[in-house]
């Protein structure tokens, strides 16, 4: 059905007639031109007007001056530290201003993480001032969190402490520290486990890394890495077997990079196509579950060509 009302009268026939005598006459005033000529010419013209603008407007970014600084009382240090997220020991240079941690930065010249950072890395800074960070206890009350004093906290966690354990022995308690503590954090910990009376403590690592250990150990001779991130760039073969380095440890897969760039061949097997596979020499698709029995047929390839 058309939608454009029709006539066939004289007053309807003038205006298309000087409709069409303007257009014959735009088209033999203005040539025709194609699309490819017309994004030409225009690209000329803004490129020429780039050229004959003045730039002295465009200028070097400055960070913002705080009061202190103009002040002449505010001062700045740069304090290199390392990340305790994990073991991998990757740097970073952290900016003090007037003993106030402001902001960090990955180290580049460091040869373990070369200026990376995972995410956890890079939140490094808001363990101590985020602004959604805990900064007094909270007690449940009626399904809601209350905001105590530090010495409510104390008082009522020992209170308890001290009734569980004269109700039901030290051993009632299990207590869970933490693999990103220091040296003397974990041993003030172990120590206080110990004054308590009990032998029950442990932290997340032992579900990460109980595997870990015995099949290193079994292997290598010690249960622990016998090399370090830096070797991985002399690697010849890396196969990834459920792994996505490229988002879920993007340190180690830097290094990884730089072993394909030196010749390494990267085998990816998982289900999912993930950044990690998309990087590979050669990736494996395999069914969800069927683990063991890929690494099986791995084995009598293995054995049945004498690659052992």
């Amino acid at each position: 059905m058309s939608l454009t009302r029709k006539s066939t009268s004289a007053s309807s026939r003038v205006p298309s007639q000087l409709i069409g005598s303007l257009s014959r006459g735009l088209r033999s005033a203005v040539p025709t031109m194609d699309r490819r000529t017309f994004l030409k010419r225009s690209g000329i013209g803004v490129g020429a007007g780039i050229a004959a603008t003045q730039l002295n407007m465009l200028q070097k970014a400055n960070a913002a001056e705080t009061k202190a600084m103009l002040d002449g009382k505010g001062k700045i240090e740069v304090k290199r530290t390392v990340c305790t997220h994990c073991s991998v020991g990757c740097a970073f240079d952290a900016t003090v201003e007037n003993g106030v941690w402001v902001r960090q930065d990955p180290v580049f010249e460091s040869p373990i993480n070369m200026g990376g950072a995972c995410a956890k890395g890079a939140a490094l800074r808001e363990h101590g001032h985020g602004d959604y960070r805990l900064r007094t206890p909270m007690k449940l009350v009626d399904g809601k969190y209350q905001k105590i004093s530090w010495d409510q906290a104390l008082d009522e966690i020992t209170a308890k402490m001290k009734d569980l354990r004269s109700k039901y022995t030290p051993d009632s308690i299990f207590f869970i520290g933490s693999s990103k503590y220091n040296n003397e954090q974990a041993y003030l910990l172990r120590k206080f486990v110990s004054f308590y009376g009990t032998n029950n403590t442990d932290h997340q690592a032992r579900i990460c890394h109980s595997t870990t250990v015995a099949g290193v150990a079994n292997t290598w001779g010690y249960g622990a890495m016998t090399n370090s991130y830096n070797d991985m760039m002399n690697s010849k073969t890396a196969l990834y077997i459920g792994s996505n380095a490229a988002e879920a440890h993007p340190v180690s897969m830097l290094h990884m990079l730089h072993a394909k760039e030196n010749g390494c061949k990267v085998i990816v097997v998982d289900p999912r196509y993930t950044r990690t596979a998309a990087k590979s020499d050669q990736y494996v698709r395999i069914r969800s579950g069927t683990d063991i029995p890929f690494l099986f047929g791995v084995l009598y390839h293995v054995f049945q060509n004498g690659w052992e």
